[in-house]
């Protein structure tokens, strides 16, 4: 049998543009009596009824919480077993960040277009979904009232100052645990180098705690850095 070889100079990559059905989760129920309205990215390898259910202390009258969930699905060990989605990968990553930001602005208006007009607008990203936060609003313009990065990382890769959304427009508060196997003292250094790079004013309030979202603690920055601000 004759083999043909391909020559890779052979090979190109092309991409095509086509529509998706993407899921969500919601905590609380929408009314006049709403006062904050939480849009929440869950993290690597997590679901978007995971991040919800680190809600479930806050009042449901008051508090209304959309959790969009990343559009890649893949099973977390082997070809079996539970489902995961993550926001991004290395591979046609400009491609991946062009499409969950289109996602998540379309989202983001559908539910800002049904809050009473005194709503605050609370933007939450943890892990994962704090590093897609970020890009999110650097690629699309985003009106909000505050921004809450949980144990995130900062893209390095872009002049957040550049992009479409004004970062002077909410107050931006960073939090994560003391003993986060992913957050070192040497990468929050480098960390708060990304932020003073970006000349971005955020308060910075590390607890005692691990690489996940602390029901316990999440109510208290809420508590003390948002609600009264």
């Amino acid at each position: 049998m004759e083999t043909l070889a391909i020559n890779r100079m052979d090979i190109s990559t092309n991409h095509i543009t086509t529509s998706k059905t993407c899921r969500y989760a919601t905590y609380g129920n929408l009314s006049d009596k709403t006062k904050y309205f939480w849009f929440c990215l869950h993290g690597s390898k997590m679901l978007c009824d995971q991040v919800i259910y680190k809600f479930k202390d806050f009042d449901p009258q008051s508090h209304y919480i959309v959790a969009p969930e990343a559009m890649n699905r893949v099973y977390a060990k082997n070809f079996g077993g539970d489902v995961v989605a993550t926001w991004m990968t290395t591979r046609d990553r400009l491609e991946e960040i062009k499409d969950f930001s289109n996602y998540l602005s379309l989202l983001y208006k559908q539910e800002v277009d049904k809050l009473p007009v005194t709503c605050r607008k609370i933007l939450f990203g943890f892990s994962q979904g704090g590093t897609t936060l970020y890009r999110w609003l650097h690629h699309n313009p985003v009106a909000a009232d505050f921004l809450l990065g949980y144990s995130c990382w900062l893209p390095e890769d872009i002049d957040l100052r550049a992009g479409k959304t004004d970062f002077d427009q909410f107050p931006i508060v960073y939090t994560y645990g003391k003993n986060d196997q992913f957050l070192t003292d040497e990468r929050i250094a480098e960390l708060k180098g990304v932020i003073s790079k970006n000349k971005l004013e955020v308060s910075v309030f590390p607890y005692e705690g691990e690489h996940k979202i602390d029901r316990t603690w999440l109510k208290k920055i809420w508590e003390e850095q948002i609600r009264d601000r």
